[in-house]
């Protein structure tokens, strides 16, 4: 059976966390700083539980039981197969490993329902307060692509009206169709001294979602967006540089910028209504680049979360053709463009 990059690291995470149950706490710098808080006891997949004990794991309901060494030397495999595949899209397929897969997951890749924001239910020891707690994880793997967390659609769209300028203007900014056009249209329109206003978002349903973590957000997400063009750059934390003024502005935007990342990650889709809840309550599982596997923690170590979250996102580029992007159009005596917004980590 073929998974893709991507699915395969996820694959390796689930085995992973039945050999090393214990979850290594990290800081927003991949710093260890707590290896003994967190121990998984059982992974939760549908209706199926995994139980983990000291040498073997036991799949409930079918009553079948897999030993640790099994499930480590095949994991090692596929690893080795991970990080030799140099291709980082479509699918392959590692023969091997049919065997484990079939049994272990019944043919399918472990993971949640695509509906749910969540990669990874489990039943986890918080030897902190001696209790047993039901998490979900998401799982953001270095062995694949670049995962999206915001996701591009007509529900991510701003609107800004462009002053300042006339139809000739209009007529050869949308003429412009060169493979950068968007940072064309955008130096062009700047020369021509044209001003923009953010107007609001296309979809009511995402500015009421992005108002329910702060009034002001769409006005800030709708500058930076603006910026990314303007300044040919999509990293999120030079983008805040720009409109940091002084040590006051800095918390603020950091906070707020942190809040949506929170939201987009863990709970909140554009589309959705959302009601302030996120779906994910234990954290981000990061897998490196050479296989090791790590906690970024929501309990205890929220804070570090968000640090991360603004450290490794980015504005994207979804297809300026798809979303009219930098079209100008008329309504009545104004003119306006749209913006797409999506997001994803760098």
């Amino acid at each position: 059976m073929g998974f893709n990059k991507g699915e395969w690291s996820e694959l390796y995470t689930f085995l992973y966390l039945f050999e090393e149950p214990s979850l290594v706490i990290v800081d927003e710098n991949l710093k260890v700083i707590e290896e003994n808080l967190f121990k998984i006891i059982e992974i939760v997949l549908g209706k199926v539980k995994y139980q983990i004990l000291e040498d073997k794991v036991i799949k409930t309901g079918e009553n079948k039981e897999y030993k640790i060494e099994c499930i480590a030397k095949n994991n090692a495999l596929l690893l080795h197969k991970i990080l030799s595949h140099k291709k980082s899209k479509g699918s392959f397929e590692i023969k091997a490993l049919d065997t484990l897969i079939d049994d272990l997951f019944d043919g399918k890749k472990p993971k949640g329902s695509s509906k749910v924001k969540g990669d990874l239910e489990a039943n986890v020891l918080d030897k902190r307060c001696s209790k047993t707690v039901n998490l979900k994880y998401n799982i953001k793997s270095n062995l694949g692509s670049k995962a999206t967390l915001l996701n591009a659609s007509r529900h991510t769209n701003f609107i800004y009206e462009i002053k300042n300028i006339d139809d000739e203007v209009m007529n050869k900014s949308n003429s412009i169709k060169s493979r950068k056009k968007l940072l064309e249209k955008c130096a062009f329109l700047v020369e021509k001294g044209a001003v923009f206003d953010f107007v609001k978002t296309e979809s009511n349903v995402f500015e009421n979602n992005l108002k329910l973590i702060d009034s002001k957000l769409d006005e800030i997400l709708a500058q930076m967006l603006l910026l990314s063009y303007k300044k040919n750059e999509k990293d999120i934390q030079k983008l805040l540089s720009f409109i940091i003024e002084d040590t006051t502005s800095e918390i603020f935007y950091k906070k707020k910028m942190g809040d949506f990342a929170n939201a987009v990650t863990f709970g909140m889709r554009a589309s959705e209504e959302w009601d302030g809840t996120n779906e994910v309550n234990g954290g981000i599982i990061i897998v490196t680049k050479k296989g090791e596997v790590y906690l970024l923690d929501l309990i205890y170590f929220k804070d570090m979360v968000d640090r991360y979250l603004i450290d490794n996102i980015k504005l994207d580029s979804p297809s300026s053709k798809r979303y009219n992007m930098f079209k100008i159009y008329k309504e009545g005596e104004k003119y306006y463009f749209k913006l797409n917004l999506q997001v994803r980590f760098k």
